[in-house]
């Protein structure tokens, strides 16, 4: 295997799906996952970071997610990282990093 894009996160959501029908009928779900990471200080105190990421999901997947998946769930997300640009509205170019998932499973249960 020469190259790999492959991510698996584990954490919680942010926020309930937000499911869209394209133009051409595909639906498409955004989610926010949070995940965290704890670091002990040398006075034994821990501190935490939380990191915010753009999860889309697309047809089946994006299908299943209302009635499976709420603000506060806790899930594993499995997909690749994808990274895309736009223009604002004042024309200025933005960069975007999503997760296009494959995979989305509920560890609630």
């Amino acid at each position: 295997m020469k190259t790999k894009n492959f991510v698996q996160l584990i954490g919680y959501l942010g926020e309930d799906p937000e499911i869209h029908t394209t133009t051409s009928g595909h639906t498409l779900a955004h989610l926010r996952l949070a995940t965290d990471r704890y670091h002990k200080k040398e006075d034994g105190t821990t501190t935490t970071k939380t990191t915010w990421h753009d999860i889309k999901a697309w047809n089946k997947i994006a299908r299943i997610l209302p009635d499976n998946f709420i603000k506060g769930s806790h899930v594993l997300i499995e997909g690749e990282i994808e990274y895309r640009t736009f223009l604002d509205h004042v024309g200025h170019k933005r960069y975007i990093t999503e997760i296009k998932a494959f995979t989305i499973l509920n560890l609630d249960r």
